[in-house]
């Protein structure tokens, strides 16, 4: 079986990173907040789009910035990926859209935060055209939150599970999950 796994808010908690450093660039955003809205200054309350976009280039500016973010999967599910990779029954892809950041290029940041979470060694693609590369790779199951990521993924007829967050709510369709594990609870029956 051929799998894909988006990274942000699958894997890691790019949501709650992208938060804490807002907070410690301006006080007066919360920390605490859930996300509804794809665009952070949206759904933050004391955001503005221009502080929004002095945060991300703080983050571009930021040395290796993806090795540093927190685990958004559990331990164990996390270690649950690490042994089905290390299996080898089933190919597993990870495709992120994320942009450049100082330090290490992105495959290479990325590959090194999963293969510290799950100890096995890993293959990162950087594209933001997902369906299209998920269609020539043949993968039967993804999993995203983008909502621009999914409708991508679907109009490709990919096999597309939401990871359910506030921000993607709107997309009318019945693959969500809440975690990595219920995800390969579903995939791998």
């Amino acid at each position: 079986m051929k799998i894909m796994i988006d990274i942000d808010d699958i894997l890691t908690n790019f949501n709650l990173a992208f938060l804490r450093i807002a907070h410690e660039m301006y006080d007066e955003v919360p920390i605490e907040v859930e996300v509804k809205i794809w665009d952070f200054w949206k759904s933050v309350p004391n955001l503005t789009l221009e502080m929004e976009e002095r945060v991300w280039e703080r983050i571009r500016n930021t040395p290796n910035f993806y090795e540093s973010l927190p685990s958004y999967a559990n331990d164990e599910d996390l270690r649950r990926l690490g042994e089905l990779i290390g299996e080898g029954q089933h190919e597993v892809y990870f495709i992120t859209s994320r942009f450049p950041t100082k330090g290490r290029n992105v495959q290479t940041q990325s590959q090194r935060w999963i293969q510290e979470e799950i100890g096995q060694p890993v293959s990162v693609i950087v594209s933001s055209r997902k369906g299209e590369l998920c269609e020539v790779l043949g993968i039967e199951f993804a999993v995203d939150d983008a909502p621009h990521h999914i409708e991508n993924l679907l109009d490709h007829g990919i096999n597309t599970y939401i990871m359910d967050w506030p921000y993607n709510r709107h997309i009318d369709h019945r693959l969500r999950v809440k975690s990595l594990g219920e995800f390969l609870d579903s995939v791998l029956i």
